[in-house]
C-alpha cells in the first residue's frame, strides 16, 4: 500500500459520500422549495459526516502498516484532511478511550 493510494481510498471512503449529502440537501431542499437551507442542511450533514468518517480513515491506513505522517501531507494537498490545529480538524469525533475502528 502506498500513501498516494490510501488516500485515493480515503477520498472515495470519505470525500465522496460528504458530496453526496451536502449534494443531497440541495436537492431536498429544492424538493420542499427552500434551496439554500436544504443547502446549509446539506453541508452541516456532511460536515458532521467528515468529522466521523475521517478519525476511521486514520485508524485503516495505520492497519494498513503506513505512518500517518507519510500520508498526511498529501491528504493535506489534495484537501483530503485540514492543517493540524485547524478548526475543522478540531471537529473530528476521535474517541476519548483511545479505541480504534469504527
Amino acid at each position: 500500500m502506498t500513501a498516494s493510494r490510501a488516500v485515493l481510498i480515503g477520498h472515495l471512503r470519505v470525500t465522496l459520500p460528504v458530496v453526496v449529502l451536502c449534494v443531497a440537501g440541495i436537492v431536498v431542499g429544492r424538493l420542499c422549495g427552500a434551496t439554500r437551507l436544504g443547502g446549509l442542511g446539506g453541508i452541516a450533514v456532511g460536515w458532521l459526516a467528515w468529522s466521523f468518517l475521517v478519525p476511521r480513515w486514520r485508524d485503516w491506513v495505520e492497519d494498513q502498516g503506513l505512518a500517518p505522517d507519510d500520508v498526511y501531507p498529501l491528504a493535506l494537498r489534495s484537501y483530503l484532511v485540514w492543517p493540524r490545529g485547524s478548526f475543522i480538524e478540531r471537529t473530528e469525533f476521535r474517541r476519548r478511550d483511545g479505541r480504534r475502528g469504527w
